[in-house]
């Protein structure tokens, strides 16, 4: 079997959730299928380039066995425990079988979860009309990924039949009515099955070599075909056809929202909970019904080049509530992803003391980049780092006093991309640190001379800022360029993916192959970026990030880089801290946070089961408090209202004392 591989230089290694494969650098072609031979010939790739170097033998042979039944049965409702003693007799074999090419026992696996999945459907559908009220005294199982597999059909009957009382307990709670809710369970776990008796055998080869793969680190995988395109999307923020986001439902392709400016939004037809249910190429050619079929295949149906036609046929209720066939011819054509972006918008802050500053708020969503177009023309394509640039050159044209860099919620991106964006706030010097499978260390340096923007800076972050955002928050940190707000910690991913392309149509292999550290020598990983200041959050309590994945990475250190700080922020944080801490413990939107955390910290954390008449009870405490209560808007204040929440409010709060003590200002130190 040959490969084509292709490994894209270091500066371009893909980070957590992310990374970069130059659309175009291999002609697109149809996913083919996936046999034996690819599966040894992916392994060995695998294992010759992953950061570890370790070799896979029995122990990652039992716990990739588990990874796979986990993941087509998480919570332990659908295999016995006499299918699970079965497969486990090939456990130790699985090693030796996967480099030979033998997948067989994947197949075996899955056409008996098949079956049980067919049972439970039949079982559900038989029980869900009946009375269905659980006892005040019946409880649930909120945890059971570690929980013993039913040992018969009857006691997973009984399972399934506790399962779906509470599903119905808690979406009458919510409002809905018994029959609403009854319905909508039906519906639920008819799409499931839907999906599962729509997968191919490539479906099931992934998930088994991806079973493998998570033996190893929690980020490395195997990418068919359609997942590595909708990688590649996301990375350059843009994609040829009509514009719409879909959702898939009981055996419909269904309209989430019509992406604004695209070729579905301008043609004007289409809306929102439209069910797609057949597509057609071009003025002539035959519609082809999608009823029941998967979203990713209506979605290759639906793409296309540019300047060609798609038509639809869809239902859509009229006023009376009647389902009506429609049609609409649409022609594809270039959709940029804008709410992926950089965002940028100037607001006011009115200090305590009476002084108003104006302040540049970036949001940013991701470390995107357009590698075809950076191929293609370098002085002019898309990426995160020439986004922001306008928008700093732009604040400064606006006179702005201050930056708030707001990263929350930004899981990564293209590894240069992050570089690139910490230089535009640094002189030159080391941003990051990779250390490759080989314990090579390679600093990677600021591309830029010296900074766009000079003033005082502010980064913002959450538990769900992740890998190159913790290389721009670290180096800031780092170099004392900027006051680090809001959750305990960043994610805390510090490793770093290639994406190894496969010929034939195969998709790609994300292998981890390095860890990046920052310039004062830590690693992110596990640990992640602590924040400087710290807000109130229920994040902070709760078991999230990197440390809680399953095979992440060990903290480390290396030696720290030769640079010069750009301040010395030590004598301001404890006053910034001191000064937020006042103004959140009198502030209603934190005290409501803080009782939040407290609630969690006194019932719901390291609860592994529940009572019907707990949860009753704890609906009823919820709605009686939102009733006496007013709540906190999260944020908006009268003549405030493009500030969304008070998170970003406070840290403008902590920005306004930031420049008032004068901070932001370089000078040299050692």
């Amino acid at each position: 079997m040959k490969f084509r591989t292709f490994l894209i230089r270091l500066t371009t290694l893909a980070l957590v959730f992310s990374a970069g494969m130059p659309q175009g650098a291999f002609p697109e072609t149809e996913e083919i299928r996936l046999t034996g031979d690819h599966v040894a010939s992916i392994t060995y790739m695998f294992l010759r380039n992953h950061y570890s170097k370790l070799t896979f033998d029995d122990e990652h042979s039992r716990e990739m066995l588990q990874i796979f039944l986990d993941r087509l049965d998480p919570t332990h409702h659908y295999f016995l425990q006499g299918d699970v003693d079965e497969f486990r007799k090939e456990q130790d074999k699985l090693d030796d079988q996967v480099r030979r090419g033998n997948i067989e026992l994947a197949f075996t696996i899955f056409q008996r979860f098949s079956k049980r999945m067919e049972e439970r459907l039949a079982f559900v559908n038989k029980i869900i009309d009946e009375k269905l009220d659980p006892a005040p005294s019946e409880k649930i199982d909120l945890e059971r990924k570690k929980a013993p597999y039913p040992a018969s059909t009857a006691e997973a009957e009984g399972l399934w039949r506790t399962r779906i009382k509470f599903e119905i307990l808690e979406l009458t709670l919510s409002g809905e009515s018994e029959a609403m809710a009854k319905d909508r369970i039906r519906k639920r776990y008819r799409s499931i099955h839907f999906r599962y008796e729509n997968f191919k055998p490539n479906d099931v080869v992934s998930t088994y070599l991806n079973s493998f793969t998570g033996t190893y680190d929690p980020h490395s995988s195997y990418l068919p075909q359609d997942e590595l395109e909708n990688f590649n999307i996301s990375m350059r923020l843009s994609l040829e056809g009509i514009g719409a986001t879909l959702r898939w439902e009981d055996g419909y392709t269904i309209i989430s929202a019509i992406v604004p400016g695209g070729a579905a939004d301008r043609e004007g037809t289409l809306q929102p909970e439209d069910k797609i249910i057949s597509v057609a190429q071009g003025s002539e050619g035959a519609m082809e019904d999608v009823t029941s079929m998967r979203l990713s295949d209506v979605v290759k149906l639906i793409r296309g080049e540019r300047g060609t036609l798609v038509r639809l046929a869809y239902l859509r209720k009229d006023k009376t509530g009647i389902e009506k066939r429609r049609e609409v011819t649409i022609t594809r054509d270039k959709i940029i992803l804008k709410d992926g972006e950089a965002a940028g918008r100037v607001l006011e802050n009115k200090h305590e003391e009476g002084k108003t500053y104006k302040m540049g708020i970036i949001e940013l969503p991701s470390f995107y980049v357009d590698f075809t177009g950076r191929q293609r023309n370098p002085e002019n394509f898309k990426s995160a780092s020439r986004d922001v640039k306008k928008l700093l050159e732009d604040f400064m044209k606006q006179h702005v006093d201050g930056v708030v860099l707001d990263l929350r919620n930004n899981g990564g991106g293209g590894l240069d991309e992050a570089v690139a964006l910490a230089g535009l706030f640094l002189p030159s010097g080391p941003m990051v640190v990779v250390k490759d499978l080989r314990g090579k260390l390679s600093p990677i340096n600021n591309p830029f001379r010296k900074p766009v923007y000079t003033g005082p800076l502010v980064v913002l972050i959450n538990k769900f800022s992740a890998s190159a955002s913790e290389i721009v928050a670290g180096a800031l940190q780092d170099y004392e360029r900027a006051v680090v707000i809001g959750d305990k910690s960043t994610f805390g991913k510090g490793t770093v993916q290639n994406i190894i392309h496969l010929s034939e149509g195969l998709g790609a292999l994300k292998t981890t192959v390095a860890k990046f550290y920052r310039p004062g020598s830590a690693s992110t990983q596990n640990r992640g970026v602590e924040s400087d200041v710290v807000l109130p959050s229920l994040n902070n309590h709760m078991e999230l990030g990197e440390s809680s994945l399953e095979n992440a990475m060990p903290w480390d250190t290396i030696q720290r880089q030769n640079y010069r700080r750009w301040s010395d922020l030590d004598p301001l944080l404890p006053v910034l801290r001191e000064r937020s801490r006042h103004r959140v413990s009198n502030d209603t939107y934190f005290k409501e946070v803080n009782s939040d955390i407290e609630e969690y910290l006194k019932v719901r954390k390291g609860r592994k089961e529940v009572t019907a008449g707990q949860l009753i009870a704890e609906h009823e405490k919820a709605a009686k408090e939102q009733k006496d209560e007013k709540k906190p808007s999260h944020g908006k204040k009268e003549g405030q209202e493009d500030l969304p929440d008070k998170v970003l409010e406070e840290t403008m709060n902590i920005l306004s004392d930031f420049i008032r003590m004068g901070g932001g200002q370089q000078a040299v130190a050692g």
